[in-house]
């Protein structure tokens, strides 16, 4: 990496900028440092009292940026986990609908098997002489 500014050009200072804006100034100086000898807030090489507010700046705003993380970090385990919850959920409840389908399926292979029987024994019956409207009451004995 070069030492010196594109196309031979130093970027001015920015009395009256930003201090976000000095403190990006300021970045692009240490990049640059020919363009640095130029202005004496940085010849000194001691850190001036803006050079420091500027670092307890950018310490606070990492440190904040370390906290939204980490609470972000928190929110993702705590999502993690309720997903969980719910695909469990979810598959007692497949596992309930897939035990209950089996059993309307018996039920119904089970009726069909009434239906068959029911109908041999009454064809036996009407081969008998039973007729549909004769129904006798049973007598207790």
């Amino acid at each position: 990496m070069s030492n010196e500014a594109p196309n031979g050009t130093c970027i001015p200072y920015p009395y009256f900028a930003t201090v976000w804006y000095r403190f990006n100034w300021l970045l692009l100086l240490l990049m640059f440092p020919d363009c640095a000898k130029q202005f004496k807030e940085v010849k000194s090489g001691a850190p001036n009292e803006e050079t420091e507010l500027l670092i307890e700046e950018l310490k606070q705003r990492e440190e904040e940026a370390t906290e939204a993380q980490q609470q972000a970090d928190v929110k993702l385990l705590e999502a993690k986990k309720l997903a969980s919850q719910y695909q469990k959920e979810a598959d007692k409840c497949s596992s309930g609908m897939d035990t209950c389908e089996e059993a309307r399926e018996k039920s119904a292979e089970s009726l069909l098997g009434q239906r068959k029987l029911t109908a041999l024994w009454e064809e036996r019956a009407r081969e008998l002489g039973w007729k549909p409207g004769n129904v006798k009451p049973h007598q207790n004995q």
